[in-house]
């Protein structure tokens, strides 16, 4: 039992193991995506101050095509003209050449869109885009207004089918503002990119609505890319913090992915205009990755899991030895014993199962013997030999029921003594005297251990009780019937033993759970058998005495 339940222990504990690995992995998981979680919003406002330092670089950048005194004096003259509808152009031409090269030294910050309004907002020269109408201009754009007004500012368009990044500065001449600057820089992969290399390893995306208008995936494992962040864009532009001009909460992109999404500062939020961040998501899969990285193995402490291994492995095989090994060594010195010579196999020192198989090899024995391969054996339930009786008894010793009566019935290991010879007849004597009253004297008594059949005694002559009868012929009694009274009477004896038998056990303080009349029974007709076979006697009489050893048995006295 306790080796079985040490496998239940060793199950128990694997399977703990296996689940607290699986319980690891999830928690790893978990606390991973925590970090990326973190570093999403910690990328959101990186990204929100480096496009604010881009629009700060990029007014800076204008501020010498504001101060160019070609600049300044074509705005001067334009917003001084009279005729709104005339005006020369060789000015917008000359004005244009010199945005150009002034553009051109800008570099890396060199607009995509740059445009020169006088302080009417009517557009004078123009890079880039489409080429506008004449009389077109940007005075409903609220970045434009305040520069026109004296303030520096930037904004994000939509224009001709383009997103751009703007920034305006007003043009100051004669200490007049005589109109602005507006610089426009689209957002595109190139931006995208320049933007990522501050965020290592994240991806970065521009949308329009629900297309990526330029983006920037890194060289990472795993990174989110275009098909991803767009798979996610349509159900990230229904949410209500979008909505409300802020950034969504963490979302699932690809299949281990997570970004957020959030609209741009300015007009073109309501053309649902932003960017989106996205980060691969660690992920264990299984308990063995765990042990993938030297790091993971390096991290384990070996002595207590070596020692605790070891101090186990030692207690399952000491379990092991009290369960099985101790048990099979003494069947094997009892096996040998009755290979030496031995009557039976003694079940007393046996327990379990080997005291199962030993009360079967004992039957078995005794069921051999029974058929004349051999001395007769114990039966079941009998764990005592023939025993001695006590000194103040009469009759052969037969046999006790003491120890354990769990083992089975004990089979009958020697015949009872043969019984006392008869003392010599007395010489005849002179006739007693009658008794008083008449009636011919008691037969003497029978010697130990046997039994005679007393005489019968004829009634008086003369005026006694008896009167004679004449002779009656009685009947032949069916054998059946005189075997049925005499099991009936066997029945009954046996039934007065077994009691008395029990009450003397409990008197004794010995178990009685398994003792049951019927193998009682069995067990005291079988010998009853033996001993009328060995003695040649008619009967046998069962006595109960309590042995030296304190414990209940039984003698039988043949009886002729």
């Amino acid at each position: 039992m306790l080796s079985r339940l040490w496998y239940f222990v060793l199950a128990a504990l694997a399977g703990a193991g296996i689940a607290a690995a699986y319980i690891a992995t999830a928690q790893i998981n978990r606390n991973s995506d925590v970090r990326v979680e973190e570093q999403l919003r910690r990328d959101r406002t990186e990204l929100e101050l480096w496009l604010r330092y881009d629009a700060r670089a990029r007014i800076d950048d204008i501020a010498a095509m504001a101060a160019h005194s070609d600049v300044r004096t074509a705005l001067r003259t334009a917003t001084g003209r009279r005729d709104r509808n005339e005006l020369d152009p060789a000015l917008r031409t000359n004005l244009a050449q010199k945005l150009a090269q002034l553009n051109a030294q800008l570099e890396e910050g060199a607009a995509q869109l740059l445009f020169a309004v006088d302080r009417e907002g009517e557009i004078i020269a123009q890079l880039g885009g489409n080429t506008p109408p004449a009389g077109a201009g940007l005075s409903q754009f609220p970045v434009v207004q305040r520069a026109l007004r004296g303030y520096i500012g930037d904004d994000v368009w939509v224009y001709n089918e383009g997103v751009y990044r703007i920034a305006a500065r007003p043009v100051i001449d004669g200490g007049q503002f005589v109109g602005a600057i507006v610089h426009g820089s689209e957002l595109s992969a190139t931006l995208a990119q320049r933007l990522a290399s501050r965020l290592p390893g994240a991806s970065l995306g521009f949308f329009h609505r629900d297309r990526v208008i330029g983006s920037h995936v890194p060289a990472v494992e795993n990174a989110p890319n275009d098909a991803a962040m767009v798979g996610s864009l349509e159900s990230a532009l229904g949410l209500e913090a979008l909505s409300e001009g802020n950034a969504s909460d963490p979302q699932d992109v690809g299949e281990r992915g997570l970004a957020v999404y959030s609209f741009v500062r300015g007009t073109a939020s309501y053309a649902q205009v932003g960017y989106v961040i996205a980060r691969p998501r660690p992920a264990v899969s299984n308990p063995m990755d765990l042990f993938q990285t030297e790091d993971a193995v390096a991290s384990i402490e070996w002595p207590p899991v070596v020692g605790a291994t070891l101090i186990l492995g030692l207690l399952g095989l000491l379990l092991l030895f009290l369960e099985r090994d101790m048990p099979l060594k003494k069947f094997r010195k009892a096996t040998e014993a009755l290979a030496g010579g031995a009557s039976e196999m003694d079940e007393g020192s046996l327990r379990a199962s080997y005291r199962k198989m030993a009360a079967d090899i004992n039957q078995a024995l005794g069921k051999a013997a029974a058929s004349g391969g051999g001395a007769p054996r114990r039966a079941q339930n009998i764990d005592d030999i023939l025993g001695d009786a006590p000194a103040e008894a009469s009759g052969t010793p037969f046999f006790g029921f003491g120890g354990n009566e769990d083992k089975g019935a004990d089979a009958l290991a020697a015949p009872p003594a043969a019984p006392p010879a008869a003392p010599p007849a007395a010489p005849p004597g002179p006739p007693a005297p009658p008794a008083v009253g008449g009636g011919a004297p008691p037969p003497p008594p029978a010697p130990p251990g046997e039994v005679f059949d007393t005489p019968s005694v004829p009634p008086e002559d003369g005026g006694g009780f008896f009167e004679e009868e004449q002779a009656t012929a009685i009947a032949h009694v069916p054998e059946e019937l005189l075997a049925e009274a005499a099991a009936s009477d066997e029945e009954r004896r046996f039934r007065q033993v077994f009691d008395e038998f029990v009450a003397m056990k409990r008197q004794c303080g010995e178990n009685v759970d398994n003792l049951t009349f019927d193998r009682f029974r069995h067990t005291l007709q079988k010998n009853q058998q033996t001993i009328r076979d060995k003695h040649g006697v008619t009967d046998v009489r069962f006595t109960v005495y309590k042995k030296a050893n304190g414990k209940a048995a039984l003698k039988a006295t043949p009886v002729k």
